[in-house]
């Protein structure tokens, strides 16, 4: 027993299975789990469960309960209900390989769900003659629930693992029905059996996560990290190769849960073998005040309105952007956006480092060079104007300021388009007061390419002794034309140097680079020499020298198609054939081959199996590229992860 002050934080019913939850201050508890809770769920054409897992659109689905009466709501569809005491019994529908009986929503309802999900479907509901019995712990039944009654997490479990996100997650992802707070993170791994309130639970199990928990909650879009199952990979994975977070719940005596409730542990047990954590905790940048209310949610897209566009020199143009009224983008100075460009009929996607700062919340800009050749930056140029609307995804990345961590001495080193996020730094920095000493340098050729020239140099006023100014130009004469246009005081001009960078080009210019941590950014050849000159000057360095491309990011380019594929599954005798990206479990469950399964997203490797001959890709849903689930035999020896492995080709497959 424990004398700690552990309570209730928050109760949460999900009515729909993979549905929107909602929050109550108390509910009843049942022996299958909280009154209302996941007695409802779709199935397919032959009664099967459908899950947000592979129809994501499911989250954004309502469920309001008013006595006898369910009132289901959803984007942009008409508000429909019905009452439960006149539905009809179904044939046995299928959850997760329990055959149940069930009660049958009607034909409105399953037109209703068909309309906003776009497939095939009916509404089936739980009944006088439901029994799902519970296969956890000591025994008893469950609703429609993937594994147990009740879901208990921990808030301060939460915060330990946000502690190595850069996009922290929400609670709501989980789909938890109690959040307890007061212990210490992961101690409920150890709890045997809880009293909440006058209720007694026995703590079943810890949850094995998968895929779900990459959907935002209540729009069913995906995080494209990954996150925050990719973390829980690195940080929370058990022996068996899954990943956990939350601990199971299976009701010894019956009552009413309430928020504030208290919670005491009565028996304690081994907790789960949790491997070594190769995470590292991110640096969390000041908020400002200004960021107050700003969205992060980066799998989102937005229309963006330019409303200035200012140019910086004779080919490099910033363009200003607002949101939609009353929205602000949360982003980390060093990051980029991806612009969805419609041009001549077409999408084209390209990513832009973000110039502007997120102190300075309500408008967005990126800054883009004209590029002789290319398309898209001329387009930009000679098209864009006030006015205008892009639609955009974002922010990503991890060149940020953040990055450096604990590091007060940093080199901003840039060429080209590189100087882009640097100027997001130094803006960021200036706002907000930080306590760092900054050296700026920038390569170009001549005076008329050195862009934001003037701001630097009232950057240079503000800050004073904290930051440095230095450029190499190549150009002929180019250093002297440059300090006799710039209105530089006396006691604060910069060091302007000819010539390419090198060795002793950014010795003159930055001689304590080896007392700093790097930021450097700008065309491949211009970052291999400075990386190869700081590691001539540090070749055990004390700090990590950190670098990005400018202009479009590589990850942007898109994949080759992959075509058609024809799959065999040998010791099944069956194959499937069809054309575009497909994951190896799909097309398993598509031929009728029993392939186990659970995460869905490449982490747990519960779906490890032989590829005998052909070409394989890992798939955009994998959470973990590397694949840490198969040891480096099983991938020498063939081993793929089926949910998250695109055929390619003629494949065949041992199973």
């Amino acid at each position: 027993m424990t004398a700690l002050p552990f309570r209730v934080e928050s109760l949460h019913i999900y009515p729909l299975k993979s549905g929107a939850g909602l929050t109550v201050e108390t509910a009843r508890l049942e022996p299958e789990g909280l009154v209302g809770d996941r007695r409802m769920m779709v199935v397919d054409e032959e009664g099967n469960c459908i899950t947000a897992r592979k129809t994501s659109k499911l989250m954004q689905v309502r469920t309001h309960l008013d006595g006898d009466e369910v009132v289901l709501t959803a984007p942009d569809m008409p508000v429909l209900g019905f009452a439960r005491g006149s539905l009809r019994r179904t044939d046995t529908v299928t959850i997760w390989g329990d055959s149940v009986i069930a009660l049958d929503a009607g034909d409105d309802v399953s037109q209703w769900l068909q309309d906003f999900l776009g497939r095939p479907c009916r509404l089936v509901v739980k009944g006088g003659q439901t029994h799902r019995p519970l296969g956890l712990g000591g025994g008893g039944t469950v609703s429609f629930a993937d594994t147990a009654p009740l879901l208990l997490t921990n808030a301060a479990s939460l915060a330990d693992m946000n502690r190595f996100l850069e996009t922290e997650a929400e609670m709501q992802r989980f789909r938890p029905n109690l959040v307890v707070t007061g212990p210490d993170a992961y101690a409920e791994d150890g709890w045997a059996s809880v009293r909440i309130g006058a209720i007694e639970f026995e703590v079943a199990g810890a949850c094995d996560r998968c895929v779900m928990i990459t959907l935002d909650p209540h729009t069913g879009e995906g995080r494209p990290d990954h996150e925050p199952l990719a973390l829980l990979g690195k940080q929370r994975r058990g022996e068996d190769g899954k990943a956990y977070f939350g601990q199971f719940l299976i009701p010894r005596t019956m009552g009413r849960l309430t928020v504030g409730d208290p919670v005491e542990v009565l028996a304690r047990k081994v907790p789960i073998t949790i491997l070594p954590g190769s995470a590292v905790p991110v640096t969390r940048l000041p908020s400002t005040a200004g960021a107050t209310g700003a969205s992060n949610a980066r799998g989102r897209e937005r229309l963006l309105r330019c409303v200035a566009v200012i140019d910086e020199t004779h080919d490099f143009r910033t363009f200003r952007f607002q949101l939609e009224p009353g929205e602000a983008i949360d982003y980390k100075p060093g990051q980029f956006i991806t612009l969805l460009l419609d041009i001549d009929g077409q999408t084209v996607r390209r990513n832009y480092t973000i110039s502007s700062s997120p102190s300075r919340p309500h408008h967005i800009s990126v800054t883009v060079k004209r590029v002789e050749g290319g398309h898209i930056s001329n387009w930009l140029h000679d098209t864009l104007k006030p006015g205008d609307t892009l639609r955009s995804l974002g922010p990503n990345g991890r060149f940020h300021l953040a990055a450096a961590g604990s590091v007060e001495r940093l080199l901003l080193l840039s060429a080209g388009s590189g100087i882009t996020p640097m100027m997001s730094m130094l803006r960021f920095i200036a706002d907000a007061n930080l306590p760092l000493d900054i050296h700026f340098h920038h390569s170009a050729r001549n005076a008329e390419d050195v862009s934001f020239l003037h701001e630097l140099a009232l950057l240079r006023r503000q800050m004073g002794g904290r930051l440095r100014l230095s450029w190499n130009l190549t150009g002929a004469n180019a250093a002297e034309e440059m300090l006799a246009s710039t209105r530089f005081g006396e006691d604060s001009r910069p060091n302007v140097l000819t010539g390419r960078l090198d060795e002793a080009v950014l010795r003159a210019a930055c001689p304590d680079l080896a007392d700093r941590l790097v930021f450097c950014c700008g065309p491949d050849g211009f970052r291999s020499k400075a990386r190869q000159i700081y590691e001539v000057w540090q070749p055990t360095p004390k700090h990590p020298f950190l670098e990005e491309t400018f202009g479009p990011d590589r990850s942007a380019a898109p994949e080759t198609e992959i075509g058609a594929y024809k799959v065999s599954f040998l010791k099944s005798g069956k194959s499937v054939e069809g054309e575009g990206g497909v994951t190896v479990l799909e097309l398993a469950r598509k031929a009728g081959v029993e392939l186990p399964a659970d995460c869905e997203a490449g982490i747990c490797g519960t779906c490890r199996c032989k590829v005998v001959s052909g070409e394989w890709r890992i798939a955009p849903n994998a959470a973990d590229p590397e694949r840490a689930a198969l040891s480096e035999d099983e991938k020498q020896s063939g081993y793929i992860l089926a949910c998250s492995t695109n055929p390619v080709g003629a494949v065949e497959l041992e199973i």
